[in-house]
């Protein structure tokens, strides 16, 4: 049996330890210079009212402004805002405005947008990754920047310089919130180890002095929870006048005396067992551990010579979304001629101006294989005639030597003003002339963007690097690859805008692969149109030998119209539905023999006309398209699901992977919080691609699909600002995320490709992911004992795939104990610790399951000492002996048994799942015990009026039973020992 006494505080934690990787930034264009940041970008939704233009940009301007020296003096002289960049919408009428080139609303750090339900005009940043991982995006919403100056605002929110500081942190640092919130996961109050004073969960450099006020008398007294001696729900806390802490900016930066960040070595230092979520996911490393490493300050020191009052002042740069510019940099050099690839490029490249090129933005091109040709000025596609001229100008002809560097010198002196290069090349770089890396840093400071398509095997391998460092995004063709695959590519391109309007958004719907064999081949399937799409519904039928190849296309809607007039076009069919009706579709593609290889059948479509809100899915890869060494890099692949600007959750999503020799990897992306995910129900599923096995270039695309069981969640994932206690202002407070049940439907999206220089040498090259959400289901507490039972999601052998060796589980009264830096340290100092094996299991298992598979297993522990906290965790180890990384940590604190007594809530089954051999529910009388139910998702344990009726019953019934006892003169005999036998 374990030896060692455990004591349970009710509060579950949930820690991510920092996985040393800094991804995200990519999309960003911020850099830094001489400890100034430069082109910060801030856009404004164009759905912001046009009447409060003027006052927006000028409130803009003064909350940055004001936040340069805040974040000087947080950073300790390392870092001030340079240069921002203010996007504007195209409607807006603005003297000092110049056309955008390579701002984008899409890949603004900052954005001015619509509030969110659940939080109103909160300012928070979206952020769904882990320690240290930038975030995707600060948000303020109108109303908020507008009255930045009110008292209200100020007081609620704090002053608008911090407030930014405190986002920017979130955002570019990759920090979490410190503090807790009323009704939130992490409690508003916590009590210090060893001590029974009651705390705000804040992090200060000062102890905190603070009066309580209950919100449901209007008094200032509040209760206590029996349970957990901390107070209740209705408790809320207001700092005094003369609390003064330095720290922290990430925490209650609305005290005006906060000027800097948590740090380990303060005299009142930073806490890394108090419940919040930076502690939660950066394994309890303080805020400025956590800013310290990032990578903007890995050459930057303290500067000592530049005093706050002499710094540069921010520069504004007011732009206003207008047109796009794209130039479409072609590869003509002899091996274009091989599989048709020269033939492949002019149907892709006429298919996506004909129909895909989003009117009223400017395209060019140019052609390169010895020298590089310009074969069209920027122009702009407005209408039919000049997407026929444009098309008329696609090259058809090869010529001798590859000049990639010509053709993107080129191009770029045609967007001298910023713009999108779509380069296509199929082989390296011929000796003696200009390549990628000639042009690569001029590319990159005139702010061009570049997305790379790597035709064939042959491509040169430098073209993902190049998307890369330009913010953009790479394709790999296959030579038997369809131009679909092609197509596809130029229209991710086009998502590069300052503004993507809804009307140019395209949805694939369904995809396949049929090989004629026999005498005809039908390929029949069904496909389903939500309420949201159905206009221009296009069926498509890619790599036709020739016309005759194709038997029929036809589409049957669902009131029974058979739609079968499709027209050819080189190697494609297609058939179109102006406005698709909503519902199930039917579609059948008859092959005849003579079609040689095999042909891809896609649907897609655009929104309704009336449709406002769309259903988009984002398939990305957060690792970069460049994987120099897979040993040293991991693979996630990501689909973002979402509803306008809302989360969409239960639904399936599957990842399709294409190595380099051709075999595909399938499986399911998650949305549970695991370590590769991040953050549950976030609406974006993620998984480790664990087996990057293979030197060469990798395809990606995602499928999801609802099956009528996903949700659009109104609420946003991220961190926010905390906001202060008045009882004279009203508070925003956190409900319950409302879900929405959605129809059923379909995305496919493509993530382009990635390339791996050094693959993994064998299959176990990786350890086990790390458990993100161990938890105790309930702990049951009886006269003689106390059973633990612990639940968490099977990690794999592989990072999250295959099935690991065995689990280490480990607890202490001390909290390093059990966390990384010391799980392994089994010296005397560590005496305090206990290990839990099988044997001192009373149900489940520490047998490892399959990846992704919950685990139960209860333990049981004697000689309890109450009134202390103990900290337990666990973590993965493979067959090859390599450990995965400590879990979150779960805080156990036990309340002395006479004060309380609490009761198994019944509508959960966890408890019986983990003891079907428990009859505490039978009905019959059993022996007297504590069952405390624990719900993961709660920081703390609601127990109204039912806990409060079972005290009164229990000290009514030990008074009936002490005078029975008087009267009958001990003629019964009663065992107590606290509570009545």
């Amino acid at each position: 049996m374990v030896r060692w006494t455990l004591t349970l505080r009710f509060w579950v934690s949930l820690l991510m330890i920092s996985s040393g990787r800094w991804i995200g930034m990519d999309a960003s264009r911020v850099t830094m210079t001489e400890s100034g940041y430069n082109n910060l970008v801030v856009a404004i939704s164009s759905k912001t009212p046009a009447s409060q233009s003027t006052i927006i940009i000028d409130n803009i301007k003064k909350m940055i402004a004001d936040a340069s020296p805040v974040l000087y003096v947080a950073t300790e002289n390392r870092a001030y805002f340079r240069s921002v960049h203010i996007l504007i919408p195209a409607e807006w009428e603005h003297d000092e405005a110049s056309p955008s080139t390579w701002e984008t609303f899409n890949t603004a750090d900052v954005i001015v947008d619509t509030p969110n339900t659940m939080r109103k005009d909160l300012p928070y940043t979206e952020h769904n990754g882990k320690c240290g991982e930038t975030g995707q995006r600060i948000h303020f919403t109108p109303d908020y920047v507008a009255t930045l100056s009110e008292d209200k605002n100020n007081i609620q929110y704090g002053e608008p310089g911090k407030v930014f500081v405190h986002e920017w942190a979130h955002y570019r640092y990759g920090i979490f919130d410190e503090y807790g919130t009323a009704g939130g996961k992490y409690p508003l109050f916590y009590r210090q180890s060893g001590s029974s004073t009651i705390e705000p969960n804040i992090c200060a450099n000062y102890p905190t002095m603070f009066s309580e006020w209950d919100i449901s008398t209007n008094t200032p007294t509040c209760k206590k929870d029996p349970a957990t001696k901390l107070y209740d729900d209705n408790c809320r806390f207001k700092l005094d006048r003369d609390f003064l802490p330095e720290t922290s900016l990430a925490s209650y930066h609305q005290i005006k005396s906060v000027v800097h960040f948590c740090k380990d070595d303060q005299a009142h230092a930073h806490r890394m067992d108090t419940q919040n979520e930076h502690n939660d996911k950066c394994n309890g490393e303080s805020t400025w551990t956590v800013i310290m490493r990032s990578p903007d300050f890995a050459d930057v020191k303290k500067d000592k010579n530049t005093p706050i009052n002499n710094l540069l002042p921010t520069v504004f740069r007011i732009v206003k979304g207008t047109v796009a510019r794209f130039v479409v940099v072609m590869d003509v050099s002899g091996s274009m001629k091989e599989f048709n690839r020269i033939g492949k490029l002019d149907e892709s490249v006429r298919a996506w101006i004909k129909t895909d090129f989003p009117s009223g933005n400017e395209l060019g091109m140019v052609q390169f294989s010895s020298n590089a040709e310009i074969l069209s000025d920027l122009r702009m596609i407005a209408d039919e005639n000049s997407r026929e001229e444009m098309m008329a100008k696609v090259p058809k002809e090869v010529f001798v030597a590859t000049c990639i560097g010509c053709g993107l010198q080129l191009a770029m002196q045609m967007l001298k003003d910023g713009g999108i290069i779509v380069l296509v090349t199929d082989g390296k770089n011929s000796p003696g002339y200009h390549d990628i890396s000639d042009v690569k840093k001029d590319i990159v400071d005139a702010k061009i963007r570049v997305i790379t398509i790597a035709y064939g095997s042959e491509a040169d391998k430098n073209v993902e690097h190049l998307a890369d460092v330009t913010g953009g995004k790479s394709y790999f063709i296959k030579d038997d690859d369809s131009s679909e695959t092609l197509q596809q590519a130029f229209v991710g391109a086009s998502t590069y805008q300052s503004t993507v309007k809804n009307e140019d958004l395209i949805f694939k719907l369904f995809e396949k692969e049929l090989t004629a064999s026999g005498d005809q081949t039908d390929l029949t399937d069904e496909f389903v149109v939500d309420e949201t799409v159905g206009r221009n519904l296009k069926l498509s039928v890619f790599n036709l030998d020739d016309e005759m190849s194709v038997e029929s296309v036809e589409l049957t809607g669902p009131d029974g119209d058979v739609v079968n007039n499709f027209v050819f076009d080189t190697t494609t069919a297609t058939l179109t539905v102006e406005l698709a009706k909503i519902g199930q579709w039917s579609l059948k593609v008859s092959l005849k023999s003579s079609q040689s290889k095999p042909v891809q059948v896609t649907v897609t479509t655009r929104l309704r006309p009336d449709v406002t809100t769309p259903i988009k899915t984002e398939c990305v890869i957060p690792s970069g398209s460049d994987i120099r060494d897979a040993n040293e890099k991991k693979i996630i692949i990501q689909a973002k699901v979402l509803k306008g600007t809302h989360p969409v959750t239960g639904a399936s999503v599957k990842a399709f992977v294409v190595k380099p020799n051709g075999d595909t990897a399938i499986f399911d992306l998650l949305d549970n919080g695991s370590d590769a995910d991040g953050t549950e129900d976030d609406g974006v599923y993620s998984k480790y691609f664990a087996y990057p096995n293979q030197q060469g270039r990798y395809s990606v695309k995602c499928q999801v699909n609802s099956n009528h069981k996903s949700f659009e969640n109104l609420g946003f994932i991220g961190s926010a600002s905390p906001q202060l206690f008045d009882p004279q202002i009203d508070e925003t407070i956190i409900g319950e995320v409302e879900r929405i049940p959605m129809a059923d439907f379909t995305r496919i999206a493509s993530a382009g490709s990635f390339q791996v220089g050094i693959p993994v040498s064998i299959d176990d090259s990786y350890p086990p992911a790390k458990v993100t959400d161990l938890s105790i289901m309930v702990v049951k507490d009886t006269a003689a004992n106390i059973s633990i039972a612990l639940k968490w999601t099977a990690p794999g052998d592989d990072l999250d795939s295959g099935t690991v060796s065995y689990y280490e589980l480990k607890y202490s009264d001390v909290v390093t104990d059990v966390m990384n830096s010391n799980f392994n340290n089994e010296s005397a100092i560590r005496g305090n610790r206990s290990i839990i094996t099988e044997e001192d299991l009373v149900a489940g298992s520490l047998q490892p399951s399959e990846a992704g598979v919950q685990q139960t297993a209860t333990f049981q522990l004697t000689d309890v000492q109450r009134e202390r906290p103990y900290y337990l965790s666990l973590r993965a180890v493979d067959k090859a002996d390599k450990a995965g990384q400590v879990s979150n940590l779960v805080v156990f604190f036990i309340p002395d048994k006479t004060l309380v007594v609490l009761t198994r809530n019944t509508e959960d089954d966890s408890w019986e799942e983990a003891n079907p051999e428990d009859d505490s529910n039978s009905g019959e009388a059993v022996d007297p015990e504590i069952n405390i139910h624990i719900n993961s998702n709660e920081a703390s344990y609601r127990l109204g009026s039912l806990l409060i009726a079972a005290i009164s019953l229990i000290l009514i019934v030990c008074l009936c039973v002490a005078l029975l006892m008087v009267v009958v003169k001990h003629t019964q005999v009663y065992r107590y020992d606290g509570i009545p036998a």
